[in-house]
C-alpha cells in the first residue's frame, strides 16, 4: 500500500490526533510521501505496542497538551482500524517488563511519605492493571507465574514501608 494514500485516508475518516500520529511514525521509518509497505507490515508498525509506543514517544506531549489524547486511546483506534484486539500479547508484555525486576530499593528510599504511598500505589495501579487485563485473564494459567514476581516485589515494598 502506497503510505501517502494510508495517510489520505487516515485524514479523511479519523480525528486529526489520529492522523498526526500516524504521519508522525511512518515518517520514522519511511518516506511517507513515496513508500509503500505491504499490509502486514503497516499492521505490525500499528499494533505492536512497544515498537508503537517507542516510535511515537517523542511526540507524547503534543498528543496530550494539543489535541487532549492520550498514546493508549490513539493504540486503541489504530487497532480498532486493523481489527486487532487492542487488550493483546504486545501490550501484556511491555505492561509485564515496566513492573518486572524493579528494586523495592527505589521505593523504601524516598523520604517523603506521601510520594512514596504515591509511587507505591501507581506500581501497585500498573500490576493490577495487567491483572485485569482481558488477554491475562484468557491466558491466566500460562501468564501467571510471570506475574508472581512483580506481586511479591509489591507486597515486600508495602510491608517494609508500612503501607497497607
Amino acid at each position: 500500500m502506497k503510505l501517502s494514500d494510508f495517510l489520505n485516508d487516515i485524514k479523511t475518516n479519523n480525528e486529526e490526533v489520529i492522523y498526526y500520529c500516524a504521519k508522525h511514525l511512518l515518517s520514522k521509518k519511511f518516506d511517507v510521501e513515496n513508500d509503500s509497505v505491504n499490509d502486514d507490515e503497516l499492521k505490525a508498525l500499528f499494533t505492536d505496542y512497544p515498537t508503537f509506543s517507542t516510535l511515537l514517544n517523542d511526540s507524547s506531549f503534543e498528543i496530550y497538551k494539543k489535541y487532549s489524547s492520550e498514546l493508549d486511546k490513539v493504540y486503541n483506534t489504530f487497532c480498532s482500524l486493523f481489527n486487532v484486539d487492542s487488550d493483546n500479547e504486545s501490550v501484556f508484555k511491555y505492561r509485564l517488563a515496566r513492573v518486572s525486576n524493579q528494586d523495592p530499593k527505589h521505593f523504601l528510599n524516598i523520604e517523603d511519605r506521601d510520594h512514596q504511598e504515591t509511587v507505591v500505589q501507581k506500581f501497585e495501579d500498573k500490576i493490577n492493571t495487567i491483572l485485569s487485563s482481558k488477554f491475562y485473564k484468557a491466558n491466566e494459567n500460562e501468564l501467571s507465574k510471570e506475574m508472581i514476581i512483580p506481586q511479591r516485589t509489591l507486597e515486600m515494598i508495602k510491608s517494609a514501608a508500612g503501607i497497607m
